[in-house]
């Protein structure tokens, strides 16, 4: 199992030569008069997008980002006031394909956009693992576009594939400067790094350090420009420490 999940090891390299497709589609959405990308996931497959969102915003005629993670009807709501259905496109974002959430809000989307008559799978895309019945819906459908992602790459590990990428493009983001740093940070963090030198291996330590002396909790304090940034790493700390009773998220 171990095996079949370590993509994300090689993600910032591997993702860059399949870079072509996604600025493609980020071109098409814009030059077809959308607006605003509504990306509907959970989890890992929504908070980085709304740290993009929060923290870079949309480039000048790119589309403006907007995440929705709860089915709250309040959530919902609120939204949907926001939006003018005719210059906005659906981004369903499910790994699994099955997740209950994304799922629901992609019914009552795709419902209010049928209304408009035309051609609804025109207004949505979706980004999946091969295989799942997300996949097939999505083709049923006539879906305007299906990102297959590598199956390879857990949820959490998620950022630079596919579901951070897409909409990250579609904002206007840069994405081969984005991957260019990941792949500097993660050569700072390989094994040929010294360790006095070695970021990731400097902070697991200090963790594990104020672990053994009795303090379970971690605390960032960020401006107010980063402060989605502490929601996202609470769900990556929280989700890698909730095994075998170890912990939870927050």
């Amino acid at each position: 199992i171990i095996k079949r999940s370590l993509g994300w090891l090689d993600a910032p390299l591997s993702i860059a030569a399949g870079l072509a497709p996604v600025r493609a589609f980020a071109d098409e959405a814009k030059a077809e008069g959308f607006k605003k990308a509504v990306v509907l996931g959970m989890g890992g497959s929504s908070l980085c997008v709304e740290v993009l969102r929060a923290v870079l915003g949309a480039a000048p005629g790119r589309l403006e980002l907007a995440v929705l993670d709860s089915t709250h009807p309040d959530a919902v709501a609120a939204l949907e006031k926001t939006l003018d259905l005719e210059k906005t496109l659906f981004i369903i974002a499910s790994k699994s394909g099955s997740t209950i959430e994304p799922n629901a809000l992609f019914d009552h989307f795709w419902h209010a956009v049928s209304r408009l008559g035309g051609q609804p799978g025109r207004r949505f895309a979706a980004i999946t693992d091969p295989g799942t019945s997300l996949e097939k819906l999505s083709r049923e459908l006539s879906f305007r576009k299906v990102f297959l992602n590598a199956p390879d790459v857990g949820g959490r590990f998620s950022a630079l594939t596919l579901f951070g990428l897409v909409p990250a493009a579609l904002a206007g983001v840069e994405t081969g400067a984005l991957l260019e740093r990941a792949r500097a940070m993660s050569r700072a963090c390989s094994p040929q790094t010294a360790t006095r030198d070695n970021p990731g291996l400097r902070l697991g330590a200090a963790l594990g350090r104020h672990a053994r002396a009795g303090r379970d909790k971690l605390t960032f304090v960020l401006p107010p420009a980063l402060e989605s940034l502490g929601l996202w790493i609470e769900q990556l700390v929280g989700e890698a420490s909730a095994t075998e009773g170890a912990g939870g998220e927050a």
